[in-house]
């Protein structure tokens, strides 16, 4: 990316520009995830995996980006009055 403005007060070509490098990195850890993930989940569907998986993946995903490099780790869902459910229309 090329930031015109170079301005040193309020310059928000460059603020932009840093904003869109840290939503690259929340992207590239979104798509890590997915990918780990072997089911379908509610906007979460994949055509390999069509089926929930409440045995192996009822948990929740971690993403850190560690130097360059994303590391998952997960951790366990808390069940309340709601349990979740299939969708079925």
């Amino acid at each position: 990316m090329v930031v015109d403005d170079k301005g040193k007060t309020f310059n928000t070509d460059l603020i932009h520009t840093i904003e869109t490098g840290y939503l690259l990195d929340l992207a590239d850890c979104m798509v890590t995830g997915a990918i780990a993930r072997h089911e379908s989940r509610g906007a979460h569907s994949r055509t390999d995996f069509p089926d929930r998986d409440d045995e192996n993946w009822m948990k929740h995903t971690l993403a850190y980006l560690d130097d360059g490099e994303i590391r998952l780790d997960y951790s366990p869902v808390t069940m309340t009055k709601y349990e979740p459910q299939v969708r079925s229309y």
